[in-house]
């Protein structure tokens, strides 16, 4: 389907243009939070990178901002917005490993399950989301956390390469040698400053990891997180480790009693051969015990992509807050946040940080907490017909409950169509929000770019929000 909205861009955007009234429209504007529901002016889904700089410069001479697409996986809905011009990414899914070298070429639109497959045949990965249907540049332009972070850094510490689209229509390709205010701008300012064509990553090896989840009742809450710190405290890079406060699942491996009860899941990953594994995940597995044992020997794609976890769509809110070392009054509040979820998909989870994080200069990349030892998401999550979820109030109850103990927040990557613009600065060091937005007055003057955890190109944090 080939949709023209004038003669134009008709005549030289290559791809495809939906617009409202069209057949598919609705399908096209949807995002993978089922709570957003906006409707933009135009879709325009380009086939190639040059069609990028067409569709940008029609949004210009209309007037219409425009909102960047890429896997359309998160919890603001960035991805689309009333009356703007939706560019979406997603027919740019081109991906190449170069095994010699250590890289890996992404399209602008590729998500994390292909390009994770493909790395792994040749037994290289690169840290990124452990949802395969999230997508790839904008993992790496909020951050990106993920099992491999304690070992290999953020995902944005691995760009070495990008390719972008800025406001006036013109290309760049950027590395840390070419244009590098724009280069460093990307790891970690989010997605203000163009629309990413193409990235290009290092890779590492990887090939043994023991990993899984230990199951503990939610009364053992306390002495379970009190042990994940201790844990913390002495972990080697090649450890990882996630608690999440939920509803045991309806799982094969999960006691029948204990189904749909709260517990506190103890996720693992150990990158070592697997006696090593053990020992390292021997103060975890041996502690309680837990009612429920499915760690063991597995590949990289496994531990990635689990069978039937991820719902293409659903409904979401949520907030993210970063910690310091726990402390009882810590974990006491971290409990009462994961009180009354309502539903088995509403959880609260603790990610443990450090390791090649902190060993990163603070100001190699805008992202601001590589002091922090843990990150906090509150996901209210609920299935996409779920209609009394009341997912926006739980979420606010349990962020509130976590704020007293953070050290900041929020993460670029999990600002939420809750929190107000005014929360955005707290994302960023101070001195990294001021560079930023230099970047932004010399790339996005206008601010285009605006449907992201907003930089605004003026000292004043007061960019134009989506509708909700």
């Amino acid at each position: 389907m080939r949709k023209v909205l004038d003669d134009t861009l008709g005549r030289h955007f290559d791809g495809i243009l939906v617009r409202p009234g069209d057949p598919g429209f609705d399908a096209a504007r949807s995002v993978w939070n089922v709570d957003i529901d906006r409707r933009p002016a135009l879709i325009a889904r380009p086939a190639a990178p040059e069609a990028v700089a067409v569709a940008i410069a029609h949004a210009r001479h209309r007037g219409l901002p425009v909102a960047i697409r890429g896997g359309g996986h998160g919890l603001a809905g960035h991805g689309t917005a009333d009356g703007a011009l939706v560019l979406d990414l997603s027919g740019l899914d081109g991906l190449e490993v170069d095994a010699r070298s250590r890289t890996v070429t992404a399209g602008g639109g590729l998500r994390w399950g292909p390009l994770d497959a493909a790395a792994q045949e040749h037994g290289l990965a690169v840290t990124g989301a452990d949802a395969p249907q999230v997508g790839v540049a904008g993992t790496a332009l909020g951050g990106g956390f993920g099992w491999l972070h304690r070992l290999y850094g953020l995902t944005c510490d691995n760009l070495v390469e990008a390719e972008v689209v800025t406001a006036d229509g013109a290309t760049h390709r950027v590395d840390a040698g070419s244009e590098p205010e724009l280069f460093w701008a990307l790891r970690g300012g989010g997605g203000n400053f163009g629309a990413v064509t193409r990235t290009r990553f290092a890779l590492h090896p990887l090939r043994e990891l023991t990993g899984g989840v230990l199951i503990h009742p939610i009364e053992r809450g306390a002495r379970v997180l009190r042990r994940y710190q201790e844990v913390a405290d002495a972990a080697p890079g090649r450890l990882a480790v996630r608690l999440t406060l939920m509803a045991a699942p309806p799982a094969p491996f999960v006691p029948e009693p204990v189904r749909g009860r709260p517990i506190v899941m103890v996720g693992v990953a150990a990158f070592a051969p697997p006696d090593e594994a053990e020992r390292m995940l021997r103060p975890l597995r041996e502690f309680g015990p837990p009612v429920a044992d499915a760690v063991r020997p597995m590949s990289y794609l496994q531990l990635q992509q689990p069978p039937n976890r991820f719902p293409e769509r659903q409904r979401a809110h949520g907030a993210s807050h970063f910690l310091g070392r726990l402390d009882d009054a810590a974990i006491d509040g971290l409990l009462a946040a994961a009180a009354d979820a309502p539903g088995r998909l509403a959880m609260l989870q603790i990610q443990q940080l450090g390791g090649a994080i902190a060993e990163t200069p603070p100001e190699a990349t805008p992202f601001g907490f590589r002091d922090a030892a843990h990150l906090v998401a509150v996901n209210a999550l609920a299935e996409h017909d779920d209609a009394a979820a009341g997912l926006a109030a739980w979420s606010a109850k349990a962020s509130a409950a976590i704020r007293p103990h953070a050290t900041g927040g929020p993460y670029v990557n999990f600002v939420s169509a809750d929190e107000p613009a005014s929360y955005v600065p707290g994302a960023f060091a101070p001195d990294a929000y001021a560079r930023l937005t230099a970047v932004k007055k010399v790339y996005d003057p206008d601010n285009l770019f605006r449907f992201n955890a907003n930089i605004a190109p003026s000292a004043t944090p007061s960019a134009p929000r989506p509708q909700e």
